[in-house]
C-alpha cells in the first residue's frame, strides 16, 4: 500500500496545470513572413494585418501604418522560432501586437518571455504596464479577451504561457498542490484507520 501511495503522489506532482499550453513560435524558422516572402502554413495575411495561429491562440501583427502588402515578421530581432517584429520602415508607424483565442473568447495569460527596446502592455483596452529589455512578464491576468503590446523600435515574444478561461459559473480544477495535498491527506487518514 505503501508503495501505491508513493507513486500516486508523484504523479500527481508530475502533472501539469490543467489545459495551460505554451506558444512557443517553433514553426517560425525562417527569416522573415510577409512583404513578399513565403507565410508559415500557420500564418494568414490580409495585406495588413499578419496573424500566426498556434494552440487554439493567435498572434496578429497589426500594422495600420504599412504600405499595402508590406507588413511582416522576422526582422524585429531576426532570431527564429520567436515572434519578432519592428516598428516603422515596411511595418509603418504605430504597430502593435495583439494575442486572442481563435474563434474569440476568454483566457488566462500566465507569462511570456520578451526582448524590446520598450513596448506598453494593455488587456481589453486596459494599460497593465511596460516592458523594457529583455525579461519575462510573470503577472497573471485571469479572464481577458485581448493581450495587446505596442510596439518599439524592435520587439521579440517567446514562450506565451496561456490557457483558455473556465466559463463563468462553472468550477475550476484543483491546482497540482492542492491535488497532491489532498492525496497526501487522504492516505494518512486511511493509514491511520488501520
Amino acid at each position: 500500500m505503501k508503495f501505491k501511495s508513493i507513486l500516486a503522489a508523484v504523479a500527481l506532482m508530475a502533472a501539469g496545470s490543467a489545459g495551460a499550453t505554451v506558444l512557443n513560435f517553433d514553426g517560425l524558422t525562417e527569416m522573415m513572413y510577409g512583404d513578399g516572402f513565403p507565410l508559415a502554413g500557420s500564418m494568414t495575411y490580409n495585406g495588413l494585418n499578419l496573424t500566426y495561429v498556434e494552440s487554439g491562440f493567435q498572434v496578429t501583427l497589426n500594422a495600420p501604418g504599412a504600405d499595402a502588402d508590406a507588413a511582416h515578421v522576422g526582422d524585429g530581432t531576426y532570431e527564429p522560432s520567436t515572434y519578432n517584429w519592428h516598428d516603422g520602415m515596411e511595418n509603418g508607424w504605430d504597430t502593435f501586437v495583439t494575442l486572442t483565442r481563435v474563434g474569440g473568447g476568454k483566457f488566462n495569460l500566465n507569462s511570456f518571455d520578451y526582448f524590446m527596446d520598450w513596448s506598453d502592455v494593455s488587456a481589453d483596452g486596459v494599460s497593465v504596464g511596460s516592458i523594457q529589455d529583455s525579461g519575462t512578464w510573470s503577472t497573471v491576468l485571469t479572464g481577458i479577451t485581448e493581450l495587446r503590446i505596442g510596439s518599439g523600435a524592435y520587439n521579440q515574444i517567446d514562450n506565451v504561457n496561456v490557457e483558455a478561461a473556465a466559463p463563468s459559473g462553472s468550477v475550476p480544477l484543483p491546482g497540482t498542490l492542492a491535488l497532491m495535498l489532498g492525496g497526501l491527506a487522504a492516505g494518512s487518514v486511511a493509514r491511520r484507520r488501520k
